[in-house]
């Protein structure tokens, strides 16, 4: 045991080797070749390793607190879920690192679901909208956020007035897509017929609503414009 929360320290002394200037100018593929064996040792140490990875948190903007959130990402442990959710609350500049922490909720998956509700409902009630902490929910497959999704979608039709200003119902709706239930488009086309609506939010809602539909054939299209895009870069290059 002691041998282990040894090696981990070490690892973790590593990973936090990598926050130089000299490394923070290099691209996530170039640090992760330096990183990787650290990471997978860290990922095999489980839970021993958490409490190690969450002092690593207390730092966005380096390579350490990525990599701690990557490891969480395998690891799974439900301990990391409150330090997660505070990181996000933190509402940080460091888009790759939310990203991953989100990620990281949803891959712990149902013992997210119960503090991420209650996170978000008190952001909601105090008019405060968090992508990825909405993100981190609604991206876990299941009934229980499902429901939690149903429940604000139809509060929003029905009391337009209290999310007015700061919710974006285009984002909170997206990960229906992901939930696989095409029960959900009839409160959709609700939604697209409100008033309030701008354009994009309609587009954006109506490209959900295409992706419950038919998965299979608007996935395609997605992989068609990301080709279209590549041919693009590649002809200007």
């Amino acid at each position: 045991m002691l041998k282990q929360v040894e090696m981990s320290q070490d690892k973790i002394d590593f990973l936090r080797s990598l926050d130089t200037d000299e490394f923070m100018e290099k691209e996530e593929e170039d640090v992760w070749r330096y990183a990787q064996q650290a990471i997978k040792d860290l990922i095999e140490l489980g839970a021993q390793a958490t409490p190690s990875l969450l002092e690593l948190l207390k730092t966005e903007f380096t390579w350490s607190c990525y990599f701690a959130l990557t490891i969480f990402r395998e690891t799974k442990d439900p301990q990391a879920i409150p330090a997660l959710i505070a990181f996000l609350k933190r509402e940080t500049d460091d888009s790759l690192a939310n990203e991953e922490a989100m990620f990281a909720l949803q891959d712990i998956g149902d013992l997210s679901i119960a503090p991420l509700i209650e996170e978000i409902e008190e952001q909601f009630n105090n008019k405060k909208y968090n992508s990825y902490l909405v993100g981190g929910l609604t991206g876990i497959l299941g009934p229980e956020s499902y429901e939690f999704m149903v429940k604000i979608t139809k509060d929003y039709i029905g009391k337009p007035w209290r999310y007015k200003g700061w919710f974006l119902i285009e984002d909170f709706t997206y990960n229906f897509v992901k939930q696989e239930r095409t029960d959900i488009i009839p409160l959709l086309e609700q939604v697209l017929e409100m008033k309030n609506l701008t354009g994009s939010e309609k587009e954006e809602l109506q490209e959900t609503i295409r992706a419950i539909q038919d998965p299979i054939r608007y996935e395609k299209e997605i992989e068609e414009i990301e080709e279209e895009i590549l041919d693009s870069t590649t002809t200007d290059t």
